[in-house]
């Protein structure tokens, strides 16, 4: 792992956010055949897929990497930069994001509800602008932890084959979501894979957003929300920008109940770019630390 790696990366990332989707394609066609060839509705075949799915790509890569590394340092420094950029999604996202709070402020609630529904097409068809301020803040900060500081997290303890293993369990998780016992185990790896960077991503967004109502909202009201991980990483979010998250939202046909999290204030388009803000925040202070422990290495 090096600090130069990841600022290398993050910045090819910032000038080019789109990346090529070849590698995702490949892991998502590679993860369409183990289903269709493994899954015999035993949780046993989902953890077999799973190891073949995730830990072999991962740990080949860091072989790989390896090997580049001892041949010529400059080669393998430069594959970890390229499968890092492959990895962090979340300057893409946040452009998503920011078109649908350019629409909203614009007064466009019918182009903020299409741009957010072809962006993230599973989350509630809210029709009023409160609900789109929400719901994009909400998606905005879980894609932060994963197309970003997740990433970040498990490639300062694992070196590559922590990125690589942590991305690929949630194409795994999202492909097999469904498939009865077979997608047991890829649903709970990616629950095991978030417990950490779930936390230090919630406690970050207490240190470079409103610190006390971040902790307060995370220790009194997370524990409402269906998935634990998720719950800690919104409330804390909620609290660090001071709105309110969650909360019911009128649907088509009736209302979506959820439990409320943060502040009274109600979420509006500019909470999302201070979302986008918040996450950007906790990666500059990951870096931070990571790099007065590297200059503390020397």
């Amino acid at each position: 792992m090096t600090v130069s790696a990841i600022l290398a990366a993050l910045i090819w990332s910032h000038y080019f956010p789109h990346h090529s989707a070849l590698p995702e394609k490949t892991a998502r066609q590679w993860h369409a055949w183990l289903l269709d060839n493994f899954n015999a509705g035993h949780n046993r075949q989902g953890v077999l897929a799973w190891g073949v799915g995730v830990l072999a790509p991962a740990l080949g890569l860091a072989f790989l990497s390896s090997v580049l590394r001892d041949a010529l340092p400059a080669l393998g420094w430069a594959f970890e930069v390229l499968a890092l950029y492959f990895c962090l999604g979340f300057r893409a996202a946040s452009f998503q994001a920011a078109s649908v709070s350019r629409a909203l402020l614009d007064g466009d609630a019918a182009r903020a509800r299409h741009t957010l529904q072809q962006w993230r097409p599973g989350v509630p068809p809210c029709g009023e602008s409160g609900g789109i301020s929400r719901i994009t803040v909400e998606e905005t900060l879980k894609l932060s932890l994963s197309a970003l500081l997740g990433v970040l997290f498990w490639y300062f303890l694992l070196g590559v084959a922590g990125a690589v293993a942590y991305r690929l369990a949630y194409l795994c998780r999202d492909l097999w979501h469904g498939e009865v016992e077979f997608d047991y185990f890829a649903m709970r790896a990616r629950r095991v894979l978030d417990w950490l960077p779930a936390r230090a991503a919630a406690f970050s967004f207490a240190i470079v957003g409103n610190f006390q109502d971040a902790l307060e909202s995370w220790r009194g009201q997370a524990h409402a929300w269906g998935d634990e991980n998720e719950g800690i990483l919104l409330a804390a979010g909620a609290g660090a920008l001071g709105v309110q998250l969650g909360g019911n939202i009128a649907i088509s046909g009736g209302e979506l109940l959820r439990p409320a999290l943060g502040a009274e204030e109600p979420a509006s388009a500019d909470n999302i770019e201070g979302a986008i803000a918040l996450a950007w925040r906790a990666a500059m202070l990951w870096l931070a630390v990571a790099g007065l422990l590297w200059l503390g290495s020397l």
